[in-house]
Formats: C-alpha cells, sequence, structure tokens
C-alpha cells in the first residue's frame, strides 16, 4: 500500500493502481505451444519503446483493454488471460475505493 500512497502524493496514483493490480494476479499472458510464435510477435507490440520495464508493459496492457471497451475477444486476439485481466480490474476498483474512504488524490501523470 505504500506505492499507492506515494504515487497519490505524486500525483500518478492512476497508473501506480494499475500497475500494483496487474503485479496482483500470476502472468496475464498465455502461449500456447502451437502458436508460440504468433503469441511471441502480438506481445511485442505492448513494449514501450521509451522503456524495457515490465510495469510499463503492464501498464500499456491495461490501458489499451480499457480502450477497447474491457473486451474478452480483445484480449483472445492478445494472448491475455481474461479472467486475469478482470482479476485486476476489480483489485484496482477496490484500491480506488480505499484510496477514496481515506481522502487520497488519484490522479493521472499522463505521459510523464
Amino acid at each position: 500500500m505504500l506505492i499507492v500512497i506515494v504515487g497519490s502524493e505524486l500525483g500518478c496514483a492512476q497508473e501506480i493502481l494499475i500497475i500494483v493490480s496487474m503485479l496482483s494476479v500470476p502472468s496475464v499472458f498465455y502461449r500456447p505451444k502451437e502458436r508460440a510464435d504468433q503469441s511471441d510477435a502480438v506481445r511485442e507490440k505492448f513494449f514501450v519503446p521509451e522503456s524495457n520495464h515490465l510495469t510499463l508493459l503492464l501498464l500499456h496492457i491495461y490501458q489499451q483493454w480499457r480502450t477497447h471497451g474491457y473486451r474478452a475477444d480483445w484480449c483472445s486476439q492478445h494472448f491475455i488471460h481474461i479472467m486475469a485481466m478482470r482479476k485486476v480490474r476489480e483489485i484496482r476498483a477496490q484500491l480506488l475505493d480505499t484510496m477514496g474512504q481515506n481522502s487520497m488524490s488519484v490522479e493521472s501523470c499522463g505521459t510523464n
């Protein structure tokens, strides 16, 4: 919870909530043996050029899923476990609720 508090103080709580939630579940990726190359190629599209950090990869995946309406077919097309992503969304909502109960700021740092 400390990272969430610091994220609130630094004005990047929205992003921290996503990262913490994504790290709270087992891997969101799946890699079927018969489609391993295709899975790897799709996963590469999520890498953030400015960084090689796993956290930015996870943040980008969640943001893309949200942009596409939290759709299950989007997850399937990108070799991502829909049940894991639903759990991520649930954890994020719980953390957001806790922050609201404690009058914590929930701002986004945008692209900074």
